[in-house]
């Protein structure tokens, strides 16, 4: 910087990797006094860096240019590039696969875009045409590995549908109404891209679950965003973050981006109880911005345990379509949980249904996962004794079991005194006796 300083003037300066000094007070102090000397020696200092690291000294004083990710067209252009001259060996490709690769490297730049795809070109060449993946799976798994190494997002593929939620009725038919919003006949009929939804509720009763089924309902990809690890010691490094995590979901195109347990980052903003120097506020108004104002294809899944201390503004109508309730399950739902977990783990449900109703009857107040555990606790049980499971294997774990609701029933009871009146049902309640704390939140006129 002082060879800068008394350089030639007229000049062009170019300044590669410097944020990476910006925590020194006397690096700042130079940048500051050489641009003051720039205006009237016409230089010029372009500072170039893959991260956006900007101290507040320096704000005022710097223009910031920012390069979004390649888009599809830049996308094509790179595998066109790398098809081409192999199209022989490859072999020819429909539009239909071609189409698919180029959207399993959106979200990626372009180096790792081509790195991705010749890669992918390669390992599938060298394999036998009659066992050959798809060039676009293999792409896929290369994004895969390039999206976790931000550290902030992470590429899922999901299993789960919403034949394997129990219940939850209300959340599902919304959730297929909105799956037709990505189509090409949507965009035609004008109808705005869905924001996503907030799911309020108890610990283990299909929040996270509902949101893997949901990148299958709505056939796009899922991605997890871990919203905590946004928040970097450096100055600006937190808000950077935040910028490259939406930056690279808007880009990798249609998805649905899981935010899990979103409480643990954004809870106490609504008191102003930060104490990191406003940077929580930055990021969280970042945030917000984003999900008013983003247009792209990136359906936002949010899920909450605790409603204590969450700011109002993450609340309100426009940042989500819809805020839904996760209650207990009620009598029909658990049969249906039951019923799931005894499957899948490979047993009859017929060799069950002696003690069915006895089973629902005696977890009423049990979560989705405290119904799955009583199962594979008797599977456990039935295992050490060297027989097949039985009914009171499972009675046995559902009667030793003390349920959360129990637990920790002031907590929950709140939580369901503030759905009634700011959420939506995620089940659906038809003539069935069911507790309070299963019927909180409005329910759908479907």
């Amino acid at each position: 910087l002082l060879a800068i300083k008394g350089g030639p003037n007229n000049t062009i300066y170019v300044a590669r990797d410097l944020p990476a000094f910006f925590s020194s007070e006397k690096v700042v102090r130079l940048l500051r006094d050489n641009a003051r000397d720039f205006k009237q020696t016409s230089k010029t200092l372009i500072i170039t860096s893959p991260v956006r690291k900007l101290p507040p000294d320096l704000e005022r004083d710097v223009t910031l240019l920012e390069f979004e990710l390649p888009g599809r067209d830049e996308i094509e252009h790179v595998f066109n590039k790398l098809y081409e001259p192999h199209k022989a060996k490859i072999g020819a490709l429909s539009d239909d696969e071609r189409e698919r690769i180029i959207q399993a490297a959106m979200g990626l730049t372009t180096v790792e875009a081509e790195n991705a795809i010749a890669k992918a070109v390669v390992e599938s060449v060298s394999q036998d045409k009659k066992v050959r993946p798809p060039i676009s799976k293999l792409v896929l798994k290369e994004k895969s590995l390039a999206v976790r190494k931000t550290g902030i997002l992470e590429y899922f593929e999901a299993a789960q549908t919403a034949d394997d939620i129990g219940g939850l009725e209300n959340l599902k038919h919304w959730l297929t109404m909105r799956s037709k919003a990505f189509s090409g006949k949507a965009r035609a009929f004008k109808l705005p891209m869905p924001r996503g939804m907030l799911l309020v509720g108890i610990p283990g009763c299909g929040k996270s679950l509902s949101a893997k089924a949901a990148s299958n309902i709505m056939g796009v990809p899922l991605i997890r965003f871990d919203i905590g690890r946004v928040f970097g010691g450096l100055v600006g490094e937190s808000e950077s973050n935040m910028r490259l995590a939406v930056q690279t979901a808007e880009a990798i195109g249609s998805c649905v981006l899981w935010i899990d347990e979103m409480e643990k980052a954004f809870a106490g903003m609504g008191s102003g109880g930060s104490t990191d120097g406003g940077t929580s506020q930055r990021v969280f108004g970042n945030f917000l911005s984003w999900m008013q104002e983003k247009t792209k294809p990136c359906f936002v899944i949010a899920t909450i345990n605790r409603i204590e201390g969450l700011p109002p503004e993450l609340l309100r109508k426009g940042r989500f379509d819809e805020i839904f309730f996760v209650g207990l399950p009620t009598p029909k739902e658990r049969t249906a949980i039951l019923r799931i977990h005894i499957q899948k783990f490979g047993r009859n449900v017929a060799d069950f249904a002696k003690e069915f109703d006895q089973m629902v009857a005696d977890s009423e107040g049990f979560s989705g996962a405290e119904l799955e555990e009583s199962v594979v606790t008797g599977l456990y049980d039935a295992f050490y004794h060297d027989r097949e499971l039985t009914s009171e294997d499972i009675l046995k774990a559902i009667r030793q079991t003390n349920p959360l609701s129990k637990s920790k029933a002031p907590e929950l009871n709140a939580m369901v005194q503030w759905a009634e009146t700011n959420a939506v049902n995620a089940s659906r309640v038809e003539n069935e006796k069911a507790s309070g704390k299963t019927t909180a939140g409005r329910q759908l006129d479907i």
